[in-house]
This record gives structure tokens, sequence and C-alpha cells, in this order.
């Protein structure tokens, strides 16, 4: 077998993309928490988790759109 014969390997950008309900692409963000702010995180769902903030996010903006 010669090096110019390869099979197999990663594949790259392979996998279903996340998306919203909308159809919208999301991204993996990061957050700091203490491990106390982790838990009670995980007790709350993460499709409730976004509409909150969503929600919040609205207020402050003083959108009137419909709820997430």
């Amino acid at each position: 077998m010669t090096d110019t014969t390869k099979r197999g390997g990663p594949g790259r950008g392979q996998g279903r993309k996340p998306k919203s309900a909308s159809g919208e692409a999301m991204k993996t963000r990061q957050v700091r928490m203490t491990d106390q702010q982790w838990e009670d995180l995980k007790l709350v769902t993460a499709d409730a988790m976004r509409a909150w903030v969503t929600k919040q996010a609205r207020k402050l903006r003083g959108d009137s759109g419909g709820d997430a």
C-alpha cells in the first residue's frame, strides 16, 4: 500500500447540525458557574431555559414579539 491511498480516518463536518425550532442554526456557548449553580441548572430543561432567557431579553430590548 502506498501513502497516497488512505482509507477511513476522521470525517469533518458530519452529523446532524444543531438547529432551533425555527430552523436557525445554534452554537454551543460556554458559561461560568459554581458547582451549586450548575446543579441547579441541571434541574431545569434546556428548552425552558432558552425560553426564559429569550423572554427576559425581549423585556430588556422592549420587543413586543410573541413568547418563545
